[in-house]
C-alpha cells in the first residue's frame, strides 16, 4: 500500500484548535437537549470499541462531536429482540473463526492500494451519555461517517460545521503492515502483539488488561475501521481463536439491532464483543461493557464510579466503500 498521499494531503485541511472546539461545543450542546423516551426492551449486549488501539481519547471524542453534525434520524431505536436468526448454534469459537475467514474471503468488500484513496465508513453508533465519562446512552443513536486512507495513518471527518478535518493515528501496527507476507493467522498475532507490547497503556480500563485482552481489542479496532485486504480479514478471524480466553457468544445484537453470533473477551473491569452475522458471518459491529465497579479520576480532581454492567460502547458498521478522497460517499 502506499507511503504517503502527496497532493490530496496538502490540499486536506488539517485539524484545528478552533475545529476541535466548535465540535466538542455541539456534542455538549446535543448531550444537553431532552430526547423522547418512549418504552425499550432491555437491550441485549452487542460490541464495538471505540479506537482505543491508536487513535487518542480526544481523537474520539472529536469523532463523536462531529457525529451530532452528521446524525440522521438520530434518537430512540427499539433493539428487534425478536427478529432471531433461524441458524443453529456455533460449536466452538474455532468454527465460528473458520466461518468468518471463509466469508472475509468470498466478501466482494474489496481494498485495492491507489495514491490518495480513502475507505468511507458509515456507523449507527450509541453516543457518550456525558464527557469525559466513558458511558454510552443505550437509549440513543447516531450515523457516524469517516474516512480512513488506505495506509491507515489518517482519519478524516466533518468537524460539525461542514469543515473535513483530518486526524493523525498515533504508532500501532495497521491493515497496510499485516498485508506484508507472509499472511497467516500465527504472523497476526505476532505483530499485533509486538504493537500492543510497544504502545503505551494510557486509556480507562487498559492498566490491568492482559496482553490477550489487548490483542483482542485491536483486532476488534483493525476490523472495525481500518482498510484491510480479504486475506488478512480472513487471518485475523483465525487468529481471534487462538487468543486464549476468547469464547463464543451465540445471540449478540449490533447497535442496529441485527442479530449475530459473538466472538467475546471477559477481562478483569471489561467484557467486549466482535459481532459477526448469524447467517453469512461477515462483520456487523462490537459492544462492551464494564464487568466489575470501578472508579477513576476525572479532570479537575473529581472522581466516578464505573458499575458493572455500563454499557462503554455499542456500533454497527452499516457501510464500508473505497472512494476517490476523503469526504466521498458511495
Amino acid at each position: 500500500m502506499m507511503d504517503e498521499f502527496g497532493r490530496f494531503l496538502d490540499a486536506t485541511p488539517a485539524i484545528t484548535g478552533e475545529s476541535k472546539e466548535a465540535a466538542r461545543t455541539r456534542l455538549l450542546e446535543a448531550m444537553r437537549e431532552p430526547a423522547p423516551t418512549p418504552p425499550m426492551p432491555a437491550p441485549v449486549p452487542a460490541p464495538m470499541p471505540p479506537p482505543r488501539r491508536r487513535a487518542p481519547r480526544l481523537a474520539w471524542r472529536l469523532v463523536l462531536a462531529a457525529a451530532v453534525a452528521l446524525a440522521v434520524g438520530a434518537g430512540i431505536i427499539t433493539v428487534r429482540g425478536s427478529e432471531r436468526p433461524a441458524t443453529a448454534p456455533v460449536a466452538s469459537v474455532r468454527e465460528l473463526g473458520d466461518k468468518a475467514a471463509r466469508s472475509a474471503e468470498t466478501d466482494p468488500y474489496e481494498i485495492t492500494p491507489s495514491p490518495g484513496r480513502w475507505l468511507y465508513v458509515k456507523q449507527t453508533i450509541a453516543p457518550l451519555r456525558k464527557e469525559p465519562e466513558p458511558e454510552v446512552d443505550r437509549d440513543r443513536r447516531m450515523t457516524l461517517e469517516t474516512w480512513h486512507s488506505l495506509d491507515g495513518k489518517q482519519m478524516a471527518l466533518d468537524d460539525g460545521r461542514g469543515k473535513l478535518v483530518t486526524e493523525e493515528y498515533g504508532p500501532g501496527v495497521t491493515g497496510a503492515d499485516l498485508a506484508k507476507a507472509p499472511v497467516t493467522p500465527e504472523e497476526m498475532i505476532t505483530r499485533i502483539g509486538a504493537s500492543v507490547d510497544a504502545t503505551p497503556v494510557t486509556e480507562f480500563g487498559d492498566a490491568d488488561a492482559t496482553r490477550q485482552e489487548r490483542i483482542f481489542r485491536t483486532i476488534s479496532q483493525l476490523l472495525g475501521e481500518q482498510p484491510l485486504v480479504a486475506d488478512v480479514r480472513a487471518a485475523l478471524f483465525r487468529a481471534l481463536p487462538m487468543i486464549q480466553g476468547v469464547t463464543v457468544k451465540q445471540d449478540a445484537i449490533d447497535a442496529a439491532g441485527r442479530h449475530g453470533v459473538a466472538f467475546e473477551y471477559t477481562g478483569t473491569w471489561e467484557r467486549n464483543e466482535i459481532i459477526v452475522s448469524a447467517q453469512d458471518y461477515q462483520f456487523l459491529g462490537t459492544y462492551g461493557e464494564s464487568v466489575a465497579d470501578r472508579t477513576f479520576d476525572l479532570p479537575g480532581g473529581a472522581t466516578r464510579t464505573v458499575k458493572a454492567g455500563t454499557p462503554l460502547v455499542w456500533s454497527a458498521r452499516m457501510v464500508a466503500q473505497v472512494v476517490d478522497k476523503a469526504g466521498d460517499q458511495p
